[in-house]
């Protein structure tokens, strides 16, 4: 029964810390999809760097708690976000950005306790 209540904690630990991530990483998204709008194109991809960076260092978590198909997606979008933006790309780069945003939303839905995510 113990084992089952900190297996139920975790889970709703791990839900909570990452759509709290997920809506942090998607605020730096909107920020970075606003300095492509303004051609800020040297902006744009020194955050979307940082952020991927972010990302970066919290993948050997979500590669344990999550399923990899949807991790392998956004990291797929965030690699041809960063060719986009060095390519200065306005129309592809927003909609990769947009498809990010996106990605993230379902990796944060995926996490949650929900009916649907337990059948």
């Amino acid at each position: 029964c113990a084992v089952l209540a900190s297996l139920l904690v975790l889970s709703l630990w791990n839900g909570k810390w990452l759509t709290q991530h997920c809506e942090d990483w998607t605020a730096q998204l909107h920020a970075i999809d606003e300095r492509a709008a303004e051609d800020n194109w040297e902006a744009a991809a020194e955050q979307l760097d940082a952020l991927y960076r972010n990302w970066q260092q919290v993948q050997t978590w979500l590669h344990i708690t999550m399923e990899h198909d949807a991790l392998n997606e956004a990291e797929s979008i965030f690699c041809r976000a960063a060719v986009l933006a060095e390519e200065e790309d306005s129309v592809e780069f927003r909609a990769h950005i947009a498809d990010l945003c996106s990605a993230l939303q379902l990796l944060s839905e995926m996490e949650q306790v929900r009916v649907e995510n337990v059948l």
